[in-house]
């Protein structure tokens, strides 16, 4: 008997040219690149793109695992049900101001923020304004930014014109950027 998701599994694989055992492999290839040994001392804002919802996955659970070995707490948040919402909340919370940063001794949480994507147009972009401006001198979050969009992605942080130009390095697998 086939199961619904081991339908769906080789489809994604059909369609992405990406084996589920190679999944796993490229995500924890990737975990331990983000989350290496400087972390949590050192590690810049990162962006990747997914190639499916099993890709995201796997990402999503290697840097949890990779950062969980480092003691490193993680919090995942999905914008895409409310996008300006979930941004506005996150930009919230947020320090603006060396006296009120954060205790230097504590460890950073890791934010992974999925379906960023969705602000990668002129129409949806306004949230990202003041995300930027606390963003930048944020130092009590690492942040990994998820989107399954490519040309989005590029358009959010690969454009001088946009609040979030070069904000985060582009850690997609190579892999995975033909698809």
């Amino acid at each position: 008997m086939v199961r619904a998701k081991d339908v769906s599994t080789r489809e994604d694989s059909e369609r992405t040219g990406t084996a589920p055992e190679s999944l796993q492999a490229i995500a924890e290839q990737v975990a331990s690149a983000f989350v290496h040994r400087l972390a949590p001392s050192f590690r810049p804002p990162a962006r990747i793109v997914c190639p499916s919802d099993e890709a995201e996955q796997a990402i999503v659970d290697a840097v949890a695992a990779a950062a969980a070995a480092r003691r490193i707490p993680v919090e995942v948040i999905d914008v895409r049900p409310a996008p300006a919402a979930r941004l506005d909340a996150v930009t919230a919370r947020l320090v603006t101001s060396v006296d009120e940063s954060a205790d230097s001794e504590s460890v950073p949480t890791l934010l992974i923020l999925l379906g960023f994507d969705v602000f990668g147009d002129d129409a949806h972009d306004g949230p990202t304004y003041p995300f930027r401006s606390r963003f930048q001198f944020d130092k009590q979050f690492l942040w990994l930014f998820v989107g399954r969009e490519a040309s989005r992605m590029r358009f959010l942080f690969g454009s001088h014109q946009r609040p979030l130009y070069r904000a985060a390095g582009d850690i997609t697998p190579e892999d995975w950027l033909a698809t």
